[in-house]
């Protein structure tokens, strides 16, 4: 789809583009070389992991109505920042689309990237949120949330949380309490919520935020919820608070869809939605979504591009307010 600002804009597009692939210095564009029968997928998660497991039905099934297969090619680390990198120049033909967590804008932002939404990618469209909340050691708050908040304002800066990695989500989430109750606390990243756990089962952290897998310390009897961070409170945890209920306008569920090189024919991304929305009506993908604890968070095209500026506008307004830093 040509530029209707002409060849100016154009050039400062292509620019753009081949700055943020110069800033990550990825060779992510061979991935379109792919012969025109597939379709690779980048999922920005390793191998084996919860995000990897539900991508990897609803390929299985959009495949089935795509009548090509797709094929998903895992690249964890940068938040999906390495994903969208990729798409930046890759030829818009259908051949590469890559899963987008929302928070590979907040890594853009924090990088400086020249990256924007929708115009750096075609958005096709959004697919579901996982649950997330914070667990302390089982009897360690009596009075839950409201006993941590108490004992942090006793003792302020002493008490500490976990998180996967800093600014994620988890430790994000928390910052956002925190600063809303005047409290202060030490955030501790690790690299990965299953050290984060470990630290927690060690004592070596009073709370752990993060994706609701975290839960395995709870059923094992080690930890108990402080508050989890869907709309509604959770089958398998329905004791557990919501944040809502807990007086904060907050839910959390880190969305994600599916977006393809900026540029892609109607006709291309229409083939790509329906396959996809077609694969989330199945069997299948709802049975992964419930086993993760994830909702489903439909968008269309339109809707899901709308959805990634404004979610991109309130990161940018939260890095300040928090005072964020790369």
């Amino acid at each position: 789809m040509r530029n209707p600002a002409g060849p100016a804009r154009e050039t400062t597009v292509a620019t753009r583009r081949a700055a943020l692939l110069g800033a990550l210095a990825l060779p992510l564009p061979a991935l379109a070389t792919a012969t025109q029968d597939k379709v690779r997928l980048v999922v920005p998660f390793a191998a084996g992991g919860t995000n990897d497991e539900v991508m990897r039905v609803l390929a299985e099934a959009a495949s089935r109505h795509l009548g090509r297969p797709i094929e998903v090619e895992n690249l964890p680390g940068r938040h999906g920042v390495r994903a969208i990198a990729g798409l930046a120049s890759a030829p818009p033909d259908g051949r590469l689309i890559a899963q987008l967590p929302v928070a590979a804008l907040r890594m853009a932002l924090l990088a400086q990237l020249p990256f924007e939404v929708p115009r750096d990618v075609t958005p096709i469209l959004g697919v579901a949120g996982g649950a997330f909340g914070a667990i302390a050691a089982a009897g360690r708050f009596p009075g839950g949330w409201a006993g941590f908040l108490a004992e942090a304002r006793e003792k302020p800066g002493t008490l500490s949380y976990g998180s996967a990695g800093l600014n994620s989500t988890g430790h994000l989430t928390m910052a956002r309490l925190l600063l809303r109750e005047g409290v202060r606390a030490v955030h501790v990243p690790f690299r990965g919520a299953a050290l984060a756990v470990q630290a927690l089962a060690a004592g070596d952290v009073e709370v752990t935020a993060g994706p609701i897998r975290i839960g395995a310390l709870v059923e094992a009897g080690q930890a108990e919820w402080l508050h989890v961070w869907t709309a509604t409170r959770l089958a398998r945890w329905p004791a557990a608070p919501t944040l809502r209920e807990l007086g904060y306008r907050l839910t959390v569920t880190a969305p994600f869809g599916i977006v393809a090189p900026p540029g892609l024919p109607a006709a291309t991304g229409a083939a790509l939605h329906d396959a996809f929305r077609a694969a989330m009506a199945t069997e299948a993908f709802r049975a992964v979504l419930a086993e993760h604890d994830m909702t489903e968070d439909y968008r269309d095209g339109a809707a899901y591009g709308a959805f990634l500026a404004q979610q991109a506008r309130a990161e940018e307004m939260l890095i300040g307010r928090l005072g964020l830093q790369p």
